[in-house]
């Protein structure tokens, strides 16, 4: 009887340690979460008060050694632009899209340089005080990497593969 009642204690102890570990991870990551929407919002929202785009259409975050959060939206005039923001500098960067390079173009030219790669991701943002697109990849020996391109010039800046 004595040792059915050590066990349980063990038990009881073991799930205990599970379920603070459970809400340990939640709250990390829930506050890690918190950060990058509220980025996003921030950015958002100055780019609709301080710029011409009234209708934000995309979000995207990057971070290489300056954080910034990057919004694409509308004009009233239903041109494309781009609004960048510079989180710990407080300062953001009104790009129109006629200006620079798009996606879909750096994209391809990405392609035709790499072609031993498959994009699985893009982001916008602030590398080396300038606007830059990241295009994240996955080689198809499973190794990942990471090409930046200008957002002027849509010069590739940066190469990191096999990571």
């Amino acid at each position: 009887m004595y040792l059915g009642n050590r066990i349980w204690k063990y038990v009881f102890a073991a799930v205990a340690a599970v379920v603070v570990l459970i809400i340990a991870f939640y709250t990390v990551l829930g506050l890690a979460a918190h950060g990058q929407a509220a980025g996003k919002v921030q950015a958002a929202n100055r780019a609709v008060k301080y710029t011409a785009i009234k209708k934000v259409t995309a979000y995207y975050h990057l971070n290489r050694g300056v954080n910034s959060y990057a919004v694409k939206g509308q004009t009233a005039k239903g041109k494309t632009a781009y609004y960048i923001y510079l989180t710990k500098q407080k300062k953001g960067h009104y790009l129109l899209a006629k200006k620079g390079y798009s996606a879909s173009q750096v994209t391809k030219k990405f392609s035709k340089q790499h072609s031993d790669t498959k994009a699985n991701g893009l982001n916008l943002g602030w590398y080396n005080n300038e606007a830059v697109w990241e295009i994240a990849y996955r080689k198809y020996n499973g190794k990942y990497g990471y090409a930046i391109y200008s957002f002027r010039t849509e010069k590739e800046l940066s190469f990191i593969d096999n990571v």
